[in-house]
Protein backbone atom coordinates (compact mmCIF):
# COMPACT_ATOMS: atom_id res chain seq x y z
CA UNK A 1 0.00 0.00 0.00
CA UNK A 2 2.90 2.33 0.80
CA UNK A 3 4.36 1.97 -2.73
CA UNK A 4 0.92 2.60 -4.21
CA UNK A 5 0.54 5.87 -2.29
CA UNK A 6 4.08 7.03 -3.08
CA UNK A 7 3.66 6.13 -6.78
CA UNK A 8 0.29 7.90 -6.86
CA UNK A 9 1.66 11.08 -5.28
CA UNK A 10 4.80 11.18 -7.44
CA UNK A 11 2.88 10.54 -10.68
CA UNK A 12 0.16 13.02 -9.71
CA UNK A 13 2.65 15.80 -9.01
CA UNK A 14 4.30 15.16 -12.37
CA UNK A 15 0.99 15.09 -14.30
CA UNK A 16 -0.16 18.29 -12.60
CA UNK A 17 3.04 20.18 -13.42
CA UNK A 18 3.25 18.69 -16.95
CA UNK A 19 -0.40 19.63 -17.61
CA UNK A 20 0.23 23.20 -16.54
CA UNK A 21 3.42 23.42 -18.62
CA UNK A 22 1.86 21.91 -21.73
CA UNK A 23 -1.56 23.55 -21.61
CA UNK A 24 -0.77 26.75 -19.75
CA UNK A 25 2.50 27.60 -21.47
CA UNK A 26 3.35 25.57 -24.61
CA UNK A 27 -0.15 25.34 -26.15
CA UNK A 28 -1.39 28.71 -24.90
CA UNK A 29 -1.17 30.35 -28.34
CA UNK A 30 -2.91 27.42 -30.04
CA UNK A 31 -5.79 27.63 -27.58
CA UNK A 32 -5.98 31.39 -28.15
CA UNK A 33 -6.68 30.78 -31.85
CA UNK A 34 -10.00 29.08 -30.99
CA UNK A 35 -11.53 31.01 -28.07
CA UNK A 36 -15.04 29.92 -29.04
CA UNK A 37 -14.14 26.31 -28.09
CA UNK A 38 -13.10 27.06 -24.51
CA UNK A 39 -14.58 28.43 -21.32
CA UNK A 40 -13.47 31.86 -20.14
CA UNK A 41 -10.46 31.96 -17.82
CA UNK A 42 -12.63 32.85 -14.82
CA UNK A 43 -15.09 30.06 -15.59
CA UNK A 44 -12.23 27.55 -15.98
CA UNK A 45 -10.81 28.61 -12.63
CA UNK A 46 -14.20 28.15 -10.97
CA UNK A 47 -14.21 24.56 -12.29
CA UNK A 48 -10.53 23.87 -11.59
CA UNK A 49 -11.40 21.24 -9.00
CA UNK A 50 -12.67 19.03 -11.86
CA UNK A 51 -9.20 19.15 -13.41
CA UNK A 52 -7.68 18.09 -10.09
CA UNK A 53 -10.18 15.25 -9.69
CA UNK A 54 -9.79 14.16 -13.31
CA UNK A 55 -6.01 14.03 -13.08
CA UNK A 56 -6.26 12.11 -9.81
CA UNK A 57 -8.54 9.53 -11.48
CA UNK A 58 -6.11 9.12 -14.38
CA UNK A 59 -3.19 8.55 -12.01
CA UNK A 60 -5.23 6.26 -9.77
CA UNK A 61 -6.22 4.10 -12.75
CA UNK A 62 -2.64 4.06 -14.07
CA UNK A 63 -1.16 2.95 -10.76
CA UNK A 64 -3.94 0.38 -10.19
CA UNK A 65 -3.42 -1.15 -13.65
CA UNK A 66 0.34 -1.16 -13.15
CA UNK A 67 0.09 -2.73 -9.68
CA UNK A 68 -2.34 -5.41 -10.84
CA UNK A 69 -0.49 -6.69 -13.86
CA UNK A 70 2.74 -4.88 -14.68
CA UNK A 71 4.46 -4.50 -11.30
CA UNK A 72 7.02 -7.23 -11.85
CA UNK A 73 8.48 -5.49 -14.88
CA UNK A 74 9.87 -2.33 -13.33
CA UNK A 75 10.48 0.82 -15.33
CA UNK A 76 10.23 -0.87 -18.75
CA UNK A 77 6.80 -2.31 -17.89
CA UNK A 78 5.69 1.13 -16.68
CA UNK A 79 6.80 2.71 -19.93
CA UNK A 80 5.02 -0.01 -21.92
CA UNK A 81 1.81 0.60 -19.97
CA UNK A 82 2.16 4.34 -20.54
CA UNK A 83 2.53 3.83 -24.29
CA UNK A 84 -0.48 1.49 -24.42
CA UNK A 85 -2.70 3.88 -22.49
CA UNK A 86 -1.58 6.80 -24.64
CA UNK A 87 -2.45 4.86 -27.80
CA UNK A 88 -5.98 4.62 -26.40
CA UNK A 89 -5.95 8.36 -25.65
CA UNK A 90 -4.81 9.15 -29.21
CA UNK A 91 -7.78 7.15 -30.48
CA UNK A 92 -10.08 9.22 -28.28
CA UNK A 93 -8.52 12.46 -29.54
CA UNK A 94 -9.13 11.33 -33.13
CA UNK A 95 -12.78 10.82 -32.28
CA UNK A 96 -12.98 14.29 -30.73
CA UNK A 97 -11.32 15.77 -33.81
CA UNK A 98 -13.94 14.16 -36.04
CA UNK A 99 -16.87 15.71 -34.15
CA UNK A 100 -15.47 18.95 -32.73
CA UNK A 101 -13.66 21.75 -34.55
CA UNK A 102 -10.33 21.33 -32.79
CA UNK A 103 -7.28 22.49 -34.76
CA UNK A 104 -5.47 19.43 -36.14
CA UNK A 105 -2.15 20.63 -34.76
CA UNK A 106 -3.65 20.66 -31.26
CA UNK A 107 -4.56 16.99 -31.68
CA UNK A 108 -1.07 16.15 -32.96
CA UNK A 109 0.79 18.23 -30.36
CA UNK A 110 -1.48 16.95 -27.60
CA UNK A 111 -0.82 13.38 -28.67
CA UNK A 112 2.96 13.90 -28.72
CA UNK A 113 2.79 15.65 -25.35
CA UNK A 114 0.57 12.88 -24.00
CA UNK A 115 3.01 10.22 -25.18
CA UNK A 116 5.90 11.97 -23.43
CA UNK A 117 3.73 12.39 -20.32
CA UNK A 118 2.67 8.75 -20.16
CA UNK A 119 6.22 7.47 -20.78
CA UNK A 120 7.47 9.57 -17.87
CA UNK A 121 4.54 8.57 -15.65
CA UNK A 122 5.25 4.94 -16.48
CA UNK A 123 8.92 5.37 -15.63
CA UNK A 124 8.04 7.05 -12.32
CA UNK A 125 5.54 4.38 -11.30
CA UNK A 126 7.81 1.59 -12.54
CA UNK A 127 10.76 2.92 -10.59
CA UNK A 128 8.72 3.08 -7.39
CA UNK A 129 7.16 -0.34 -8.01
CA UNK A 130 10.39 -2.03 -9.08
CA UNK A 131 10.43 -5.79 -8.37
CA UNK A 132 11.14 -6.83 -4.79
CA UNK A 133 14.49 -8.42 -5.70
CA UNK A 134 15.71 -5.11 -7.16
CA UNK A 135 14.58 -3.21 -4.04
CA UNK A 136 16.50 -5.47 -1.63
CA UNK A 137 19.80 -5.51 -3.48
Amino acid sequence: MKRFIIAFIAAYVFIFVWGWLLNGVVFKDIYAQTPNLWRSQSEMMSLFHWIIIGQALIVFAFVMIYASGFAGGGVIAGIQLGILLEIAAVGMRMGFYAVQPFPGKLIVYGSVGGLIEMIIVGAIVGAIYKPASARTQ
